[in-house]
C-alpha cells in the first residue's frame, strides 16, 4: 500500500480518488477549515490534523510515498484578488508543501489548483512552482495539464483545473500518462 500525505485535504475529494484504487492509505491529512474537517471525519476513518500547516513540524508527519494537495487557490484564481505569492493569507502555502517535500522526498507529488495558476503573474507563478519541484529532485520528471472535470466521467460540472504530477524516479515518470477524456 502506498502511504499518502494529504495536505489541504478539504473534504477529501483527492483522497477519495487515491483510496478508491485500493492501493493507497492516508497516513496523514491536514486541513485548517473546521467545516471541511467535520465533513472529512464523517467520510474517512483517519484523523485530520487541523492545525495551521505553518505550525506542523516535518518530524510530526509520518513518512509517506505520495504527497497530494490542492493548495488554496484564492491567491491565484480569477475570482480572487490574484495577489499570488504576495497574499499574506494563502499565497505562501505552496512553500509549506515545499518545506515538507524537500525533507520527506516522496516518490510522487500530486498538485491540483485553478487553471489560472498557469498564467498568473504572466506565468511566473507556475515557473516558480516547477522550478522548486525540479530543485527538490523531480527535474525532467514532471507532467502537467489543464483538465476539465466534465470530460472525465459523468460529472455535471465544468471545472478546469491544473494538475501537476512530479516523480522522483525516472521509471515511475515513464509509466505515467495524463488521462484521456472519456466520451460521455
Amino acid at each position: 500500500m502506498y502511504k499518502i500525505c494529504s495536505l489541504f485535504a478539504g473534504v477529501g475529494g483527492i483522497d477519495l480518488g487515491f483510496i478508491s484504487t485500493k492501493k493507497c492509505i492516508i497516513t496523514y491529512a491536514n486541513e485548517f477549515d473546521p467545516y471541511a474537517v467535520e465533513t472529512y471525519h464523517l467520510n474517512f476513518k483517519n484523523k485530520v490534523d487541523s492545525r495551521d500547516i505553518h505550525l506542523v513540524k516535518n518530524e510530526e508527519i509520518p513518512d509517506f510515498d505520495i504527497m497530494i494537495g490542492g493548495f488554496p487557490c484564492t491567491s491565484f484564481s480569477v475570482a480572487g484578488y490574484r495577489k499570488g505569492f504576495n497574499d499574506n493569507k494563502t499565497g505562501d502555502l505552496f512553500f509549506e508543501m515545499e518545506r515538507i517535500f524537500k525533507e520527506k522526498k516522496p516518490r510522487v507529488i500530486f498538485l491540483e489548483n485553478v487553471k489560472n495558476l498557469v498564467g498568473h503573474d504572466n506565468g511566473n507563478t507556475f515557473r516558480v512552482i516547477i522550478d522548486r519541484l525540479e530543485k527538490a529532485g523531480y527535474k525532467n520528471k514532471i507532467s502537467y495539464a489543464v483538465l476539465n472535470a466534465c470530460e472525465y466521467g459523468n460529472i455535471p460540472q465544468n471545472r478546469e483545473r491544473i494538475y501537476i504530477v512530479a516523480f522522483r524516479d525516472e521509471k515511475d515518470f515513464e509509466k505515467f500518462r495524463m488521462p484521456m477524456p472519456i466520451k460521455l
